[in-house]
């Protein structure tokens, strides 16, 4: 979607996460270079966010594949829906495989700009459940959820769901909850909190969550952050005890020493999509990059290691340790025990729902 409440923050993880000299330029795999690079289906054309996560993807699926398959790739860092919908009205598309976010997935499905996925190149034997879509693959993924701060909450003693994450009771501290709802789940944590199971939690009784968030524990033990990185600094610091945030900043800080930790159960998945442009003049090598990216455990292994994100490629998680792949959303173990974000609701209500957000903080 093209409304700037979509341009979400966790987009800047991967946009400007470490800024590298290369961030607004292209990145060209450097697999051998097949004879007439100019033929149709002998390149492909990737769009994504910039930054360190261009030079990430290069190393660990874009180079990989052009070895592989003599397919010259080349990554751009100027990804969007607005730029993807000009090239395909105008005739000239340029761009083969387009990473936008699920909200604006839905809105270009709905407006008739890409083309469906080809699931005889594509074998979807790798893919999580909830990664396949006709026109596109949710192929990175991340989770919503609740974090605290060892220190003050040993593990044995950290909240198993949502209804214990809010019970003041239990816990008598303050917590820090994300407040983009383009981005946070926090509705969905707390109707799940207030007993609403994963199959009816959709559409959102948006009323119902906030009385939830009023009551327990109540406005006054809330605190909102409205930036990724601040849920980190909140509970290292001790400011609060108890947050929600994102498996991958969790999983970074824990790398980074910080005594923190969190649970993927009951978490609420979101994710990005990697689509085709419809007129795409090398769609048949996009596909065959994307059967790579879903298919290879190597790869994928990689993938999630250097970025702290999750590939929708669950041969990957055989090449990671148990205690990791056991909690990415990519694992069996957690498939009936997350909550997947229903993407088409929110590219419908989001400005209503955040709107009533807002009115509702400042009551």
């Amino acid at each position: 979607m093209t409304d700037s409440s979509l341009h979400f923050d966790r987009r800047k993880l991967l946009k400007a996460a470490a800024l590298t000299p290369f961030a607004g330029l292209a990145l060209s795999g450097c697999g051998a270079k097949p004879a007439d690079s100019a033929a149709a289906n002998k390149t492909v054309t990737v769009t994504s966010y910039g930054g360190s996560y261009n030079d990430q993807l290069t190393q660990t699926i874009l180079d990989p594949f052009s070895k592989q398959s003599g397919i010259q790739t080349t990554l751009l860092a100027n990804t969007s829906l607005a730029s993807l919908k000009a090239q395909v009205q105008s005739g000239d598309v340029q761009w083969d495989l387009v990473e936008i976010t699920a909200p604006e997935y839905e809105t270009a499905v709905a407006e008739g700009l890409l083309e469906p996925f080809d699931y005889d190149i594509i074998s979807d034997k790798g893919l999580p459940g909830y990664a396949k879509a006709e026109y596109g693959i949710k192929y990175l993924s991340f989770l919503f959820v609740m974090a605290w701060d060892q220190k003050a909450i040993p593990d044995a003693q950290a909240p198993k769901d949502w209804a214990q994450f809010f019970d003041q009771g239990k816990y008598d501290t303050k917590r820090s909850v994300y407040n983009q709802l383009s981005d946070s789940s926090v509705l969905e944590a707390a109707l799940l909190a207030d007993g609403v199971p994963f199959d009816k939690i959709y559409p959102l009784d948006v009323d119902r969550a906030l009385r939830v968030l009023g009551h327990h524990p109540g406005k006054d033990r809330l605190l909102y952050h409205a930036a990724n990185q601040e849920p980190i600094q909140q509970l290292t610091s001790g400011e609060v005890s108890l947050s929600t945030s994102f498996n991958n900043r969790i999983n970074a800080a824990r790398n980074d020493g910080a005594k923190l930790n969190f649970s993927a159960e009951n978490a609420v998945l979101a994710g990005d999509y990697f689509v085709v442009p419809k007129g795409a003049k090398n769609k048949e090598a996009a596909f065959k990059l994307m059967n790579f990216m879903s298919n290879d455990a190597e790869a994928g292994a990689a993938f999630d290691t250097v970025t702290n994100l999750t590939l929708a490629n669950t041969p990957a998680l055989s090449k990671l340790p148990k205690e990791v792949a056991d909690t990415l959303p990519t694992s069996p173990r957690l498939a009936d025990k997350i909550l997947v974000r229903d993407d088409k609701w929110w590219s419908e209500n989001l400005k209503k729902t955040e709107q009533q957000f807002k009115l509702w903080q400042a009551s």
